[in-house]
């Protein structure tokens, strides 16, 4: 008879087994081979031994330990002192209880030989490394800033601050191969994030577009992934921006939030289910979208510039669809509305 033991010796995947401190309870005969050493010596040292600390494997298991949920990710560039280089794995990482963790690693399918040294492991950790060096200069330099601005420039230094960290950020979890489809859940205030929305587009504009604010203040934190919903709400916001520009008449956008009871979410499984949802309404009085480009407006590579609507949409439905929302839009000349509805968890509504 064969034990677990020796059918996690027998698999041609790496199985590793973590503690709370990521440190190496257990090896098989697989992780032993790609780390090029026994389990004797893996056991009871930590993991950044063998890969390095800047690896992907690290955000990925940032996310583990911080949901306590399995976490997948494909064609990525784990390397170490004694591993092979220029290798890409898929990676699965589960939580077991008491802070453990099993990590599996298999040697990624080559789907185009041609373009697999680089990939999409390659892109990102290139993406990330060119993006945050200049983010980090813009950062420091506003800091610099800071110390002498007046008061009118204070505000707008913050702006730079706090965008190019919020920028750093996504580009980290975009190197961890974290997709808009996988949102982090966290509670924070919906109005806090609109703000830091609006004052950075009303930044970019130079005060050009009115803007006004219809908040609900009754609405309770949400749960969510507020980068990814910042991003979203960015994208619709200057969006409308620019339809207001190209409008007849000064410029306006209006931001909206409200409740919604009975309200019934498309998913598969409880489409019949009313729920509670939370309703952010952006509108402008551009000129409005045609029927037939309200028809492909969030497919990826469309863009309907024309009737101000860029190509950050496909973003705005992918965040939205990974919170299991809704976007309604309605246009006539001189009036688009973009309502993104997202329904309230039992959390929210206790």
């Amino acid at each position: 008879m064969i034990s677990t033991l020796n059918l996690a010796d027998l698999a041609p995947l790496a199985i590793i087994q973590l503690d709370s401190k990521r440190r190496i309870e257990a090896a098989n005969t697989e992780a032993q081979v790609i780390f090029g050493h026994s389990e004797s010596v893996l056991r009871k040292k930590a993991l950044s031994e063998f890969i390095f600390h800047d690896s992907p494997v690290f955000e990925l298991l940032d996310r583990v330990y911080g949901q306590e949920g399995d976490v997948s990710a494909h064609g990525v560039a784990v390397s170490g002192p004694t591993m092979a280089g220029g290798k890409l794995f898929d990676l699965k990482l589960r939580p077991v209880g008491s802070g453990r963790v099993i990590l599996v690693i298999s040697e990624a399918p080559v789907r185009d030989p041609a373009g697999a040294a680089v990939g999409i492991s390659g892109f990102g950790r290139i993406l990330g490394h060119e993006v945050k060096n200049p983010l980090a200069g813009i950062s420091g330099a506003a800091q610099l800033l800071l110390r002498s601005a007046s008061e009118e420039q204070a505000p707008l230094l913050d702006i730079i601050r706090s965008e190019s960290h919020r920028i750093e950020r996504l580009v980290s979890r975009l190197s961890a191969f974290e997709l808009f489809s996988s949102p982090r859940r966290d509670r924070f205030n919906i109005h806090e994030l609109l703000d830091k929305v609006l004052l950075a587009e009303d930044a970019a504009n130079a005060g050009a577009i009115a803007i006004r604010r219809a908040y609900d203040p009754s609405l309770p934190e949400i749960l969510g992934d507020e980068d990814h919903l910042h991003e979203a709400f960015q994208n619709i916001v200057r969006n409308a921006a620019e339809a207001a520009t190209d409008g007849e008449g000064p410029a306006r956008v209006t931001l909206q939030t409200a409740f919604e009871t009975g309200f019934a979410f498309s998913r598969a499984r409880n489409a019949k289910r009313l729920q509670r949802a939370i309703r952010v309404t952006v509108e402008d009085n551009g000129k409005g979208i045609s029927p037939r480009q309200r028809e492909q407006m969030f497919d990826m590579f469309s863009s309907t510039k024309a009737g101000g609507r860029g190509l950050g949409l496909s973003v705005v439905s992918e965040v939205v669809a990974a919170h299991e929302g809704r976007i309604k839009v309605e246009s006539r000349p001189g009036q688009t509305k973009f309502s993104v509805f997202l329904p309230m968890k039992q959390e929210q509504n206790s």
